[in-house]
């Protein structure tokens, strides 16, 4: 039994270490930054083609769109939820012809579908 516990104890010893957990807060922040990447292109795109339909819309500071104007009234966002729309080729190749976007408001789901694409 002693002669496991020093192969363990050194196991510990460099998972704990400060340049393990610095390699793992690299890997974090690295994760954090692409995922604020990802919701900043997100907010982008959505606005993006709100105003390519000419429709009103009012963001947060962080650039979500919080509230759109339909037939008059301006309606409270709760969540968008964007999917991709497949086309398959003649070659059975699949490719994103456009998005639907899912706008979830406090009594209706409004649905637009738009060719703009995601940069």
């Amino acid at each position: 039994m002693g002669k496991h516990v020093l192969p363990v104890l050194f196991g510990l010893l460099f998972v704990y270490s400060p340049g393990a957990r610095s390699q793992e807060f690299g890997r974090i922040h690295a994760l954090e930054q692409r995922a604020a990447y990802v919701v900043k292109q997100k907010n982008d795109f959505v606005s993006r083609v709100l105003t390519s339909y000419k429709i009103p819309l009012e963001c947060n500071e962080q650039g979500v769109v919080v509230r759109i104007k339909m037939e008059g009234k301006w309606l409270n966002i709760r969540s968008v939820e964007i999917v991709p729309v497949i086309k398959e080729s003649d070659d059975k190749s699949e490719h994103v012809v456009a998005h639907e976007l899912f706008f979830y408001t406090g009594d209706k789901i409004l649905d637009l579908v738009s060719e703009v694409m995601i940069r």
